[in-house]
Parts: structure tokens; sequence; C-alpha cells
């Protein structure tokens, strides 16, 4: 009786520690599958963190990047770094580690940096006389700092388990958005100054331009004063409209106004080109029209003054032709 009691002991001991094994293998298998499925998306957020950073680099160099450059830049880090904050929010829930929180601590504190640095910078650039726009660049300083720093705690003690582990990781990247440890305020004193002293176009700037006028048909030639002889046809003419600026201009009227040396208006028309965008030309035909022969006419060109239009000169232009009394 005492032997089949030990041996249903043994037998019972021995499949509960086969259970045991078995749930801690497949405890430890499950943890192993998390913290690799961790450690690949950490790999995903440190590519696009280095890449942001290198960026964030190029835009600190005010005097190298250009609007259009300037704003693409930011855009792209912004959208990088809610892709890695998004990435991390939405890991393996049920998987806690300290490596994990120190990760979204950084990925948080560079959200929040790049996205008040691009609306403090943005505003500044804007409008240059915006007041205390440092401490909003100061405070989004500290956020990249915060950050730089929870990811520097975060390599450091994930290569130290590793090793001790003699867990494979992958290659992570080293990542520093500010570069500096001194007075953030100072640092954004500096920032702001360099900004407005940027010679790249960072800062708004917006001019229209008739950058040019031909007659259709083209004329038989020119006088030494510049008017243009003209066939004994109806006569239209070609107006290059030209964006000089690096912002894009919506709504831009446009004014014709022919008359005759007497002063007596002989057509007159007014349009709109519905938007031109930076650097980029449009043009604009105007109607065919007939004038009287050994008349000279003037055609006026006028573009609308837009709102804060720097140079307003290039927007007017007259130009002369007429029909020889022979033709």
């Amino acid at each position: 009786m005492k032997n089949k009691i030990f041996k249903n002991f043994t037998i019972a001991f021995l499949a509960a520690v086969v259970t045991y094994t078995v749930m801690f293998y497949f405890q430890e298998l499950n943890k192993s599958s998390e913290f690799n499925a961790f450690l690949e998306d950490a790999y995903t957020i440190s590519q696009l963190h280095s890449k942001n950073s290198d960026s964030f680099g190029e835009i600190l160099d005010f005097s190298e990047v250009d609007r259009e450059s300037f704003e693409r830049l930011l855009g792209q880090i912004q959208s990088n770094s809610q892709e890695a904050y998004q990435l991390i929010q939405n890991s393996n829930v049920d998987f806690t580690s300290k490596e994990k929180q120190l990760l979204e601590i950084a990925t948080s504190s560079w959200l929040d940096g790049v996205e008040l640095f691009q609306a403090s910078i943005t505003t500044l650039i804007d409008n240059p006389g915006t007041l205390q726009i440092e401490e909003s660049i100061a405070s989004s300083i500290v956020s990249l700092s915060i950050g730089d720093k929870a990811y520097e705690e975060f390599l450091f003690l994930i290569q130290q388990n590793a090793s001790i582990d003699g867990t494979f990781l992958p290659d992570f990247y080293q990542i520093r958005y500010i570069g500096v440890e001194d007075n953030s305020y100072q640092f954004a004193d500096l920032l702001v100054d360099k900004a407005k002293s940027s010679s790249g176009g960072l800062f708004l700037k917006k001019n229209l331009a008739i950058s040019g006028t031909e007659f259709s048909p083209m004329p038989i030639t020119f006088t030494e004063d510049g008017a243009a002889v003209l066939l004994d046809e109806p006569t239209s003419i070609r107006i290059v409209i030209s964006n000089e600026g690096n912002i894009e201009i919506y709504d831009v009227i446009v004014l014709v106004l022919v008359t005759d040396e007497f002063g007596e208006t002989i057509y007159e028309l007014q349009s709109k080109i519905n938007s031109i965008g930076p650097k980029e030309s449009k043009i604009f035909l105007s109607d065919n029209i007939n004038i009287e022969k050994g008349v000279l006419h003037e055609w006026f060109v006028k573009i609308e003054e837009i709102e804060k239009e720097e140079e307003l000169t290039d927007n007017l232009l007259s130009v002369f032709g007429f029909i020889p009394p022979e033709s």
C-alpha cells in the first residue's frame, strides 16, 4: 500500500515538475518573443530619429537652407517623430521594461520638442517682430534635450543588459538633437539671431512682377524709342507674370488698358490668375483688338498690389506700338 502511495506521489511530482518546466519554457519563450518584437520597433524608432537629427542639424544652419527646403525638412521631421511615437505607443502593451519606459520618454519628448520648435520658428520667420518667441523656442530645446538624455540612458541600459544576458542587439544609432548643454534660453537667443540674419530666404517674401511682354503677331521692327511697328492685323499682347517671392500667391488681378495718343481708351480688361507658385511664371494673353493706323497706342499693364508686397515698381509696365499709315 505504501509503495503504491509513494508511486502515485512520485508520478504526481514528476507531472508537476514537467508542467512547471513546460510553462516556464513557454513563458520565457513568450518573453523572448515580446522582447525581440520590442527590439524591432526600437530599431525602427532609432532609424527615424537618426534621420531627423541629421535634418535638424541642417535646419539649425539657417544660412544653408531656403524657405522651401526648410518647410520640407520640418514637415518630414514632424512626420517621422509622430510615426516613432505611435510605434512605441502601439507596441505590445503587455511588454514592460525599463528600456521601453526610457524609449517612451525619449519619443514623447522629441515629438513635443519638434512640434513646439516647428510652431515657434515658423511664427518667427513669418512674423519677425513676435515678442518673447525665445521662450517658446527655449521650451522646445528643453524637450529635445530631455529626449536626448532619455535615449542615451536607453542605449546604456539595453547594451549593459545585453552584455550580461548574451543578447544580440540591432546596431542602434547614436542620436542627439541638441549638441549643447548650455542654458536653453541662451541657445534660443542665438537661434533667433541666426535666423533673423539668414540670407537663405527663410522669411516670407511676397513679390509679383511683370517680367516680360510680347505682341502677337510679332512686330515688323521697333523704332529708336522702342515702339513696336505692328502688322495691319488684330493685335494682342502676351504678358509674363512672375512670382519672385517664396510663397504661393492666389487671386492675382491683372489689368490691361490700351489708349491712343489722344488719351482715348480703346480697350480695357481685368482678369484673374488663380495662383502662382514661388519662382513660377504664368503667361497671360489679352484679346485681339483693332487699332487705328498711323496712331501711336499704349498698352498699360498693371498687377494689383498684394498684402505686404515688398516691391511695387515691377507691377507696372507700358509698351507702345502702331500700325504704319501706309500699310
